[in-house]
């Protein structure tokens, strides 16, 4: 029998497996002359609709409130929403690997937010874990990593705060994890709308191209993804599922060597080690907090 602790670990693990092909699938399409908020805003219509599909057989078993499931309309549109356009914002700007490390410095966030707004205290394995991670990061993308950049360094870290907010409210969501997820998309679905209005980039997908990696980015790298991590939710703590959602990074990593054709460097291969060790402490720690 597996106990909710590791249920919700692997969960979380595999949100952030799912998640390690968004950048891919993200910035094909904006090599498309799509502009993010374009792009964004058909990844989370396809979320909404492939969601909503799946919720319509369950309609008479959901009890869920309208209050409650329009605060979480309200966190995809406060603070998930943003999270995505700026983090691909960033990545045009230094890279998709540099911005990766950069936005995965929100565990660090979620714990001290915990901290100053609940009083919570902080695991001591979790530094350990924590610290390990970052390191296994910076040696990932260490031989890739884009030219140094103010602004796209600061847009990195203001998404990966976002996320962070977004970790820390959901974590007290009373909604079920498949309207939760449907009401995450909508309401990031209507900021990148929004945005995608303002800057007159709103166009449709006309090509075969564009639809499979919509498709793919839509339901693979957001739904299901987002998906898994409420799941997770239900088991663990926020600190220790933010933890274990990097190993997003280890499979963009892997995917690049199966599907990419590229190589893992010594270093890289270094990264991919302290990731999982990080990974590992968190897995067999025990916390008060979960």
């Amino acid at each position: 029998m597996i106990s909710p602790q590791y249920k919700g670990s692997l969960f979380a693990i595999a949100s952030g497996v799912m998640y390690g092909l968004l950048g891919y699938f993200g910035m094909t399409i904006v090599h498309e002359n799509w502009s993010v908020h374009n792009m964004l805003m058909w990844r989370f219509l396809i979320s909404s609709l492939f969601i909503g599909a799946l919720i319509i057989p369950k309609l008479r078993t959901l009890h869920d409130s309208w209050c409650e499931m329009l605060k979480v309309v309200l966190y995809g549109m406060i603070f998930y929403g943003p999270t995505s356009i700026i983090y691909f914002i960033a990545s045009q700007s230094i890279g998709t690997g540099l911005a990766m490390v950069i936005f995965f410095t929100f565990p660090a966030m979620v714990m001290f937010l915990n901290w100053i707004m609940h009083r919570k205290p902080i695991a001591t394995a979790y530094f350990s874990a924590l610290a390990l991670i970052l390191l296994g990061m910076f040696f990932l993308v260490g031989a890739n990593g884009g030219s140094f950049d103010v602004f796209g360094v600061g847009l990195g870290l203001v998404s990966a705060l976002f996320y962070a907010f977004y970790m820390v409210v959901s974590k007290n969501n009373k909604v079920s994890p498949y309207v939760s997820t449907l009401m995450v998309s909508i309401g990031c679905m209507l900021t990148a709308f929004i945005c995608a209005l303002i800057d007159h980039s709103f166009v449709m997908p006309m090509t075969f191209m564009l639809w499979k990696n919509l498709l793919c980015m839509g339901i693979i790298s957001t739904a299901l993804p987002i998906l898994l991590m409420l799941e997770a939710f239900r088991f663990i703590s926020a600190e220790k599922a933010s933890i274990l959602s990097v190993f997003e990074p280890v499979c963009v990593v892997i995917s690049g060597i199966l599907f990419l054709d590229e190589h893992l460097s010594p270093f890289q291969g270094i990264g991919v080690v302290a990731i999982l060790i990080g990974v590992l402490i968190t897995l067999y720690s025990k916390s008060t907090s979960e």
